[in-house]
């Protein structure tokens, strides 16, 4: 069973930029049955010939050939079968959450339109209708000779793609949206939540998210609903509060555990948050012990 990291693999040794769209070309003359796929970014899969199975944790489906599949970045096992052809045809595209969220920004007039809906699954299956089989025919021919497309000309193409799909069958665009906010309010808990004691800035977090620092700050804001700043601060000095609680710690041990740099700006912000300073808020719990 082989592994195969998105679009990564396919960028020979060059580093994955988070806006980075990726667009490829791919044929096999062979069956390919429970390959390892592991997704940094979003992918829609167009298939030409052949038949592709998905199988996410909850979730299994069978994509055939006339049909394109949008999949969410994450874990997934993948097989391909050339059923009544000799040939597995397929254009891929691969698009950061940072890529969609400026599609959704642009055409924010657009899709306010659109009546939610409950849909969560990982992926999401379209028909083929005549405009995205001339799309993929005029995408094919820029393809055929193994060029790869400028920058410029792969964030039209995935934005054309996008905007037809939001256009053809909006409710089901939306279930797109649901897929890729889900997963990167995910990420984001995860990262945030994972450097509370270390001395990250809002800088490094939006970093280790695959975002710039502005965007990082409205996701942020949108899940927690105060900025990275604030949040991080109270959560330190929480922390910062629950060990100061044993006898096994001191104020001047304490603050390089909740990521601050000095004693000396850790006791201004402790101070600040609970009216007392570190040494004092100890004494006065350690006291009050049996």
């Amino acid at each position: 069973m082989n592994t195969y990291y998105l679009p990564d693999d396919l960028l020979d040794g060059a580093p994955s930029s988070p806006d980075e769209v990726v667009i490829r070309y791919y044929n096999s003359n062979r069956d390919s049955v429970k390959n390892r796929i592991v997704l940094s970014q979003n992918m829609i899969n167009v298939l030409v010939s052949g038949t592709k199975t998905i199988i996410y944790p909850d979730a299994t489906a069978v994509v055939n050939s006339g049909e394109l599949v949008v999949l969410s970045t994450g874990n997934v096992l993948t097989s391909e079968l050339l059923a009544h052809t000799d040939q597995f045809t397929s254009i891929l595209f691969y698009f950061s959450n940072e890529v969609f969220s400026r599609f959704l920004i642009k055409y924010e007039h657009l899709i306010k339109r659109i009546t939610p809906t409950a849909s969560r699954q990982p992926f999401l299956i379209f028909k083929q209708d005549s405009f995205i089989k001339h799309f993929i025919t005029s995408l094919m021919s820029l393809l055929s000779n193994g060029s790869i497309l400028p920058a410029e000309i792969r964030l039209l193409r995935i934005e054309e793609l996008l905007l037809y799909m939001l256009h053809a069958d909006p409710q089901r665009f939306h279930s797109i949206q649901i897929i890729t906010r889900d997963k990167q309010q995910l990420q984001i808990k995860k990262v945030v939540e994972s450097q509370i004691g270390q001395p990250t800035t809002v800088d490094d977090l939006a970093f280790l998210c695959h975002m710039s620092t502005s965007t990082f700050k409205r996701k942020f804001n949108e899940i927690y609903r105060t900025s990275p700043q604030k949040w991080l601060i109270a959560k330190r000095l929480e922390l910062a509060a629950d060990l100061l609680k044993s006898f096994d710690q001191s104020p001047s041990g304490v603050y390089m555990k909740v990521g601050y740099q000095n004693h000396s700006s850790f006791s201004e912000a402790f101070r600040n948050h609970f009216g007392i300073t570190p040494s004092d808020y100890q004494q006065m719990h350690l006291s009050v012990l049996p």
